[in-house]
């Protein structure tokens, strides 16, 4: 029996996921303006190795008025360590689902299925304490509007939390993906 339990433990462990919430700031810029508001996101590794970047419960402050997003989660994406750093990358269609905060009225995400999603581009790179994130979701056809969200666990001034600034050109972007990918191919 005791053999049963400590096979039985070791299968859950096994299984269970990789999870950490990151709090820090997040700033969205709508066609080059927004604002910038607290804000957590919870990167989680999946049983096949890959990663999962959720942002739950999403709202858009604007001084007093707020704009109920969301739940935001992208998903099966591989990881890249570099450096004690780990990347992530996606280029998804997401499909935002219906937030569960009672004093949001509305979330307006879901209402982004009836035009086929957002489609999303993003870098992210995160270890045990720090992350910071760059989505770009363009919606210039549909709605003429490109937005920009960009998260980090640090504050301005502080240092970027993660040094994910591999080829040195003052923002984390795709850009630096490909200096990783070079990296791993030894070019």
């Amino acid at each position: 029996m005791k053999k049963l339990f400590t096979l039985f433990a070791a299968a859950a462990l096994s299984v269970s996921a990789f999870a950490t919430d990151y709090a820090g700031k997040i700033t969205v810029s709508i066609n080059g303006e927004g604002g910038t508001q607290d804000a957590t996101i919870s990167i989680t590794q999946n049983a096949d190795e890959t990663y999962k970047l959720s942002i739950k419960n999403f709202v858009l402050v604007n001084g007093d008025s707020q704009i109920g997003v969301g739940n935001i989660v992208l998903d099966n994406m591989k990881g890249y360590p570099v450096n004690g750093l780990i990347t992530i990358v996606a280029d998804q269609v997401v499909h935002i689902t219906e937030g569960d905060d009672p004093n949001i009225p509305f979330w307006i995400g879901p209402g982004l299925d009836e035009v086929g999603g957002a489609p999303i581009i993003m870098t992210a790179q995160f270890d045990g304490t720090n992350a910071k994130a760059d989505i770009d979701i363009d919606m210039r056809n549909i709605l003429q509007q490109f937005i920009n969200v960009k998260f980090n666990t640090q504050e301005e001034g502080q240092g970027s939390g993660v040094y994910g600034d591999v080829n040195n050109d003052g923002s984390v972007t795709a850009g630096d993906v490909t200096a990783i990918y070079n990296i791993l191919l030894g070019r």
